[in-house]
């Protein structure tokens, strides 16, 4: 099984936001930690706000931030969200696909029953248990060399 990219980044930009739970973060400095495209994150948190995982802070000092604790977060449901258009296989799609075997297919139930053990298996985690200390310097080290670095305004 392989994520999406929206997902990757998805995990990952909630990572850097639970290392500073208490803090607000901006697009562009999210984007600068995880070296992705600031357009495609902010997608992505878009997405993260309407599943309820994240909360995006208007006006001065505003920024995005988790909604909910790191260790209230678990991250099959994540998952599940970010992967909702994705179909494992052609089948499995949100439109049903454009296979000509479905029916008569015994190949989707048992896809079917191993994406649902994977985000059993991922529920058995929250998203605190992704972080530890050194991810938390890694990204406090990012923030202060992403605050040093003047953006571009072409």
């Amino acid at each position: 099984m392989k994520l999406t990219q929206f997902t990757d980044y998805g995990l990952r930009a909630l990572m850097v936001l639970a290392s500073e739970p208490d803090r607000s973060f901006n697009s562009k400095e999210i984007a600068s930690i995880l070296d992705v495209s600031r357009e495609h994150l902010i997608k992505i948190l878009q997405r993260l706000a309407l599943g309820g995982y994240v909360r995006n802070l208007r006006g001065s000092g505003g920024g995005v931030r988790l909604e909910k604790q790191a260790q209230e977060i678990l991250l099959g449901n994540v998952v599940r969200w970010l992967e909702d258009a994705q179909g494992l296989v052609e089948c499995m799609r949100p439109d049903g696909g454009h296979c000509n075997l479905t029916p008569l297919c015994l190949l989707r139930p048992l896809l079917s029953d191993a994406a649902e053990a994977f985000y059993a298996r991922l529920n058995t985690a929250t998203l605190a248990d992704c972080l530890h200390p050194p991810l938390q310097h890694f990204i406090t080290l990012q923030t202060r060399n992403a605050a040093l670095i003047p953006i571009k305004t072409d």
